[in-house]
């Protein structure tokens, strides 16, 4: 694809954008990128507390695990990436106006570079919860299996933030009606609860939904449960394939028009 190409002549402005984006984050500040660690830390100990102290819940062994904020950790992990980066993408071209309108440079790379910059944070969060399952609980084989579902969340993701970035650009209600689908998303994705626990006609429903059979498929590697339905995980995989070129080709004819617009 012509988005391949276009990363790969660019991949020097990618670089940089992608650690002018880190850096802005925590510009001021004496932390800097020790705060990406200490955030999903915080959340860690907080819903510790929450679920473990207040509540006193545990789950059973069908969990993959008795402590529920280690199971709504895992199942945060690739949703904050999703809504992380669709919902920085929404306003990405906007921000970014004298780029677009006084230089020449591949309108697609900014978003690339919000996920990208999504993904460090990410992947700060993952190896927490590693070291934290290798001190406190175990670490099983199939951890490595989320490496099948990081692609199929990247594409999916990546897609819809082609779609927004373009949309907010003519409309710019888009990241108002973002946020209210995003809520609405959430509750329909198994961040908190599993499948399992669902009605049977709920639990259908829901799995229509790719991102619960990306954070299901997410959890269960990293707690050691059985992977989702293949055929499940081959429809995320192809939404998320269709949802990417969509995106691409959609926001590819609406980029000739954002310098008349912005």
């Amino acid at each position: 694809m012509r988005i391949i190409t276009k990363v790969t002549r660019n991949r020097n402005l990618l670089k940089n954008l992608i650690l002018r984006d880190l850096k802005r984050r925590y510009v001021g500040s004496f932390g800097g990128l020790l705060w990406s660690i200490v955030h999903p830390l915080a959340l860690l100990v907080s819903y510790t507390f929450v679920f473990s102290v207040v509540f006193g819940q545990r789950l059973n062994s069908t969990d993959g695990t008795d402590s529920v904020p280690i199971f709504i950790f895992c199942g945060i992990l690739p949703w904050t990436l999703f809504q992380g980066t669709v919902i920085r993408c929404c306003g990405v071209i906007v921000e970014h106006t004298s780029l677009i309108t006084k230089t020449v440079m591949p309108a697609e790379i900014l978003p690339i570079s919000i996920m990208l910059s999504e993904l460090v944070h990410h992947a700060i969060g993952v190896f927490l919860l590693l070291v934290v399952l290798l001190f406190f609980y175990t670490v099983p084989a199939s951890a490595f299996a989320i490496l099948v579902y990081l692609p199929i969340l990247l594409l999916f993701t990546q897609g819809l933030g082609w779609i927004v970035a373009g949309l907010q650009v003519f409309l710019r209600d888009t990241i108002q009606a973002l946020q209210i689908v995003m809520f609405l998303w959430w509750c329909f994705t198994p961040v908190f609860y599993s499948l399992e626990r669902l009605p049977q006609n709920y639990r259908y429903a829901v799995a229509l939904n790719p991102l619960s059979i990306i954070v299901t498929g997410y959890r269960n590697s990293l707690l050691g449960l059985p992977q989702p339905d293949p055929l499940l995980t081959a429809a995320a995989t192809a939404v998320s394939l269709a949802v990417f070129t969509i995106g691409a080709l959609m926001f590819r004819q609406a980029k000739p028009a954002f310098a008349d617009v912005l």
